[in-house]
């Protein structure tokens, strides 16, 4: 396999962080398990989960002074990481979207599958990212 294709196995923190921008919008090829679960970890729990947490503290500190003033700012400054969250959604989304696709081909699926949360069914693709790697099984005709 040429390497702009080829998985990662046991991908370090730091090398599934650095892959998932390098690929960013690389939708053939493949991921191994680590570098998907660990980008997963990252970008869609961890840095998620802060920016609720903060969103929530600033809230919590601007409704617990019990001035108007301090509610208002409160709510501007949740309103503000809110809106950075969402931009980070955004930013996040083609490059999510890539390595499930390329995890998907690592353990012989087709990536098409991803389409399945459009319909409500994301936990789908999501469970057979869990299956070994098979790369022998995918066919690049799928894509």
């Amino acid at each position: 396999m040429t390497p702009d294709i080829a998985p990662l196995p046991g991908a370090s923190f730091g090398d599934a962080a650095k892959r998932y921008f390098q690929r960013y919008a690389q939708f053939r090829g493949y991921a191994s398990p680590s570098e998907f679960w660990w980008s997963f970890l990252l970008y869609q729990v961890i840095i998620p989960t802060v920016l609720g947490v903060l969103a929530v503290a600033i809230i919590l500190a601007g409704a617990g002074t019990g001035s108007e003033d301090a509610a208002a700012g409160a709510l501007l400054g949740s309103g503000l990481v809110l809106l950075l969250y969402s931009v980070y959604a955004l930013v996040i989304l083609v490059p999510s979207l890539a390595v499930m696709v390329r995890r998907l081909h690592d353990n012989g699926k087709s990536g098409w599958f991803v389409l399945l949360g459009l319909v409500g069914l994301g936990i789908v693709p999501l469970i057979l990212c869990c299956f070994e790697s098979r790369p022998d099984l995918y066919r690049p005709e799928w894509s």
